[in-house]
């Protein structure tokens, strides 16, 4: 998605950086996306639903499915220029309305926090933050009762899966949802749109995939991880999963799970590494989300492996693209969660003006492929860089 409790992940916006502390804040939610029966967790270290396989859905010789791969790595290997909304607003955003966002610590939801506060003052609206700890759900449904008691007409969070309770408390207010990186869910009132959605992780699963099948000549072999526990992360490794069987028949995935316990303790490198050992013709690593790779750099060198496996994966943190720099890394998709803020409101601007909100396009975000030749000199990827002044002139708020 790219994080509430360590779905928060994204579900907090995508953490920026890697770290335990940040996935110790999403542990709860983990647990209650688990509890939802989306998903549930698999053994630390197990093949996925097709184990260790040959892709050979297509008939394609290796280079094809190199040239294939090539072709469709085209439009990312540049810095994205243009914002992904394009309908201008009738006019300005009808000033007086409040929003309010249910927020938590988690480093990328307070980004998303900073940048809706600031976009709301510009367009002269009301925005306020109610705090909830992630550790504990009960304190969400207590951020619910105090937001709505400050009578907005619109409620924006991230990550936590909403209850038929909630939805509908939120509804007789009059009031009306705005989600960031929530899966399942189903946008319709109260639910007006959601950002960083199941259809972003499947466009960067597919961008990684290509890259794996160009980089390794057709003929890669890689373990990916996944945390199950995490629905919204199936979106990468089936975006992943069927572009690998549909371009690349003499490619081979295994996929290594791996339980939010084990996640937290700072297990996975360990999990991951033994993954390899099993699968010793394996020279790809691949991540469904930044923050995860935590480690595994030097579990790899302990190993003796950091020369043959090479890591790669979706939404880069900034240690990752530290990584790509040095060349302990290989290639990441770029993701950057200061655009949910403006997202988020984009959302709300166009249902303030009874005006239809683009469900698919809100849904994702412009990415890049990353690599040591495309990473330039940035620390933190973000793009476009003037995001905010297309936005501002689709709102008839720029200066």
């Amino acid at each position: 998605m790219k994080h509430h409790s360590t779905l928060d992940r994204r579900r907090e916006g995508r953490p920026r950086v890697r770290g335990l502390a940040a996935i110790f804040g999403m542990l709860a939610v983990a647990l209650s996306l688990a509890a939802c029966g989306s998903s549930s967790s698999s053994s630390s270290s197990s093949s996925g639903a097709s184990g260790s396989t040959a892709t050979n859905a297509s008939s394609s010789s290796g280079s094809g499915s190199v040239a294939s791969a090539n072709a469709a790595l085209a439009a990312y290997k540049s810095l994205p220029t243009k914002i992904n909304i394009t309908t201008p607003l009738k006019s300005a955003p009808p000033a007086g309305k409040t929003i309010v966002m249910l927020g938590t610590n988690n480093p990328s939801n307070v980004i998303i926090q900073q940048g809706m506060q600031k976009l709301a003052q510009t367009a002269k609206w009301n925005y306020s933050l109610v705090t909830y700890d992630p550790a504990n759900p009960g304190t969400f449904t207590q951020a619910i009762t105090t937001a709505l008691a400050k009578h907005p007409q619109y409620l924006a969070e991230a990550g936590l899966p909403l209850t038929a309770s909630q939805l509908q408390t939120v509804k007789n207010a009059g009031a009306k949802w705005i989600l960031d990186s929530v899966y399942p869910v189903s946008v319709k009132d109260p639910v007006i749109g959601q950002v960083d959605a199941y259809a972003q992780d499947a466009l960067m699963g597919k961008i990684v995939a290509d890259y794996f099948i160009s980089d390794s000549g057709g003929k890669g072999n890689a373990v990916i991880e996944h945390v199950p526990s995490y629905p919204i992360l199936d979106g990468f490794t089936t975006g992943f999963g069927n572009e690998v069987k549909a371009k690349c028949p003499n490619c081979k995935t295994t996929t290594a799970n791996i339980t939010i316990p084990d996640l937290v303790a700072g297990k996975a490198p360990s999990t991951l590494v033994s993954a390899l050992r099993q699968n010793s013709d394996a020279n790809y690593l691949v991540f469904d989300d930044g923050p995860f790779a935590d480690g595994i750099t030097s579990a790899l060198a302990a190993a003796g492996l950091k020369d043959k496996v090479k890591v790669i994966g979706e939404a880069a943190d900034q240690a990752g693209i530290a990584a790509l720099k040095n060349g302990t890394e290989t290639a990441w998709t770029g993701f950057d969660p200061a655009y949910q803020a403006l997202e988020n409101m984009d959302i709300a601007f166009r249902d303030a003006e009874g005006m239809p909100v683009p469900v698919d396009q809100e849904a994702q975000q412009p990415t890049q492929l990353l690599t040591k030749d495309t990473i330039g000199s940035t620390s933190n990827w973000a793009a476009p860089a003037d995001a905010q002044a297309q936005f501002l002139k689709l709102w008839h708020l720029q200066s």
